[in-house]
């Protein structure tokens, strides 16, 4: 009897451990978010979320985000974990602020928004000035 249950309690602790929670943070994602990626200089994968953006008026947005690191990149700013952002638009480019409230720890987006899709330069800007950069794309779930 002790054997059954040794043998019946490995397997339900593998197919536990099998049925890990898949959900990404991607599908997490509220109806009409952003699924944001961000890329380093190299076009790898840094971060990964999604944000809402929602018009105030025809110039001001604002919105919430929820980002999360692919693996163990280096001095990629406060794009990490969740946050209100605001923003606006001017000549036709779309500027946000993840981190508003800080001038000398902020990372700006700042692309278009065409279709779907919002896309440009992510840029961290550190008390020495901007400290690093690269790309990103946002598609509208």
């Amino acid at each position: 009897m002790r054997k059954l249950f040794f043998i019946i309690s490995i397997v339900a602790v593998i197919f536990f451990m099998s049925c890990s929670n898949s959900v990404g943070i991607h599908d997490t994602a509220p109806s009409g978010a952003y699924l944001y990626t961000s890329y380093d200089t190299t076009g790898n994968a840094i971060v990964k979320g999604w944000f809402t953006m929602e018009y105030q008026d025809s110039t001001r947005i604002s919105g919430n985000w929820n980002f999360e690191k692919i693996g163990n990149p280096q001095d990629i700013g406060p794009q990490v974990g969740l946050g209100v952002l605001v923003g606006d638009i001017r000549q036709g480019k779309v500027y946000i602020e993840l981190n508003p409230q800080f001038k000398d720890n902020n990372l700006q987006l700042l692309g278009i928004i065409e279709d779907n899709k919002y896309s440009g330069e992510w840029v961290y800007t550190s008390y020495i000035g901007i400290t690093n950069r690269g790309m990103f794309n946002a598609i509208k779930k």
